[in-house]
C-alpha cells in the first residue's frame, strides 16, 4: 500500500492529473479510494438532510401557476381550477420525488470520508409511480388502438414519459473524499445547519466535501476534521455550505 501511495503522490507532483491516460487516472482514483476505506474509522453517523433551497425552487413555478389560477377563478372562469390543481401536483411531485430529502451515511476515517446517500422516498411512493406509469402506457396503447395512428400526436409524449417511470426505483450513490495532509484547508462551519465544508487549496473536488452532522456530534466532528487536515482558515457561515 505504501508503494502505491508513493507512486500516486509522485504522479500528482510530476504530471497534472488531467494529462494522464485514463488507465493511470483510474489507477490513482482506485488507490486513493482504497486508502480512505482501509484507514481506521473515527466516527460514523446517519442523518436526513433537506435539499437546499427546495421551497424557493418550488415557489417560483408553482406560485405563477397558482396566481394565474386564482385570478381566473376570481374572474368567474372555472378554467382557473386547472392551473391550481396542476400547481399542487407539481409542488408535491417536486418536493417529495424530484427534490426529496436525502438520507446520508458518513464514515469518517483518518484518511478521508466515505459518503453514501439516497433519496428519502418511501418504497410505497416508488410503487405508486411505477403503477401510474404502466397505467399511462396502457392508456396510450388503447388510444392508438381505438383512434388510430393520429392518437400518437397527443399520446406520444405521455407514452415516453410513462415508459421512463416504469423502472422508477431508489438508487444508492457513494463517493470517497480524501484528505491531503500536506495541503492547506479552509473550514466553513454553519452552526445553524449543523454542517461544515473542508476545502483544499488549491481547490480540488477530490479533496473537498460537505458534511451534515447531528447536533450532539457537531463539535466532535469538527475537532476530528481539524485533527486530520492542515486547517489554515475557519469561516462561520449562516446557510448551507456550497461548492
Amino acid at each position: 500500500m505504501d508503494k502505491v501511495n508513493e507512486v500516486v503522490e509522485a504522479y500528482e507532483q510530476e504530471t497534472p492529473f488531467h494529462l494522464l491516460s485514463q488507465e493511470e487516472q483510474q489507477r490513482i482514483l482506485d488507490a486513493n479510494q482504497k486508502k480512505v476505506r482501509e484507514a481506521p474509522t473515527l466516527h460514523e453517523w446517519n442523518i436526513r438532510v433537506e435539499t437546499p433551497f427546495v421551497w424557493l425552487v418550488i415557489s417560483i413555478p408553482v406560485g405563477i401557476m397558482m396566481s394565474i389560477g386564482i385570478w381566473l377563478v376570481y374572474s368567474d372562469n372555472d378554467a382557473g381550477w386547472a392551473p391550481i390543481i396542476m400547481g399542487a401536483i407539481v409542488a408535491a411531485f417536486t418536493r417529495y420525488l424530484w427534490l426529496a430529502d436525502k438520507n446520508y451515511h458518513y464514515r469518517l476515517t483518518t484518511e478521508g470520508v466515505i459518503v453514501t446517500y439516497q433519496d428519502a422516498i418511501p418504497e410505497a411512493a416508488y410503487t405508486i409511480v411505477r403503477g401510474l406509469a404502466w397505467l399511462g402506457v396502457v392508456v396510450c396503447v388503447m388510444a392508438v388502438a381505438v383512434l388510430g395512428p393520429l392518437a400518437l400526436v397527443g399520446a406520444g409524449g405521455m407514452a415516453l414519459f410513462a415508459v421512463f417511470f416504469t423502472d422508477f426505483k431508489s438508487e444508492v450513490s457513494e463517493h470517497e473524499t480524501m484528505f491531503r495532509k500536506d495541503w492547506p484547508y479552509t473550514l466553513s462551519i454553519s452552526n445553524r445547519k449543523k454542517a461544515l465544508r473542508f476545502e483544499s487549496a488549491p481547490f480540488k473536488v477530490a479533496y473537498s466535501d460537505n458534511l451534515y452532522c447531528k447536533s450532539e456530534d457537531f463539535e466532535r466532528v469538527i475537532e476530528m476534521i481539524k485533527n486530520q487536515i492542515r486547517c489554515v482558515d475557519i469561516k462561520n457561515i449562516k446557510g448551507h455550505p456550497m461548492i
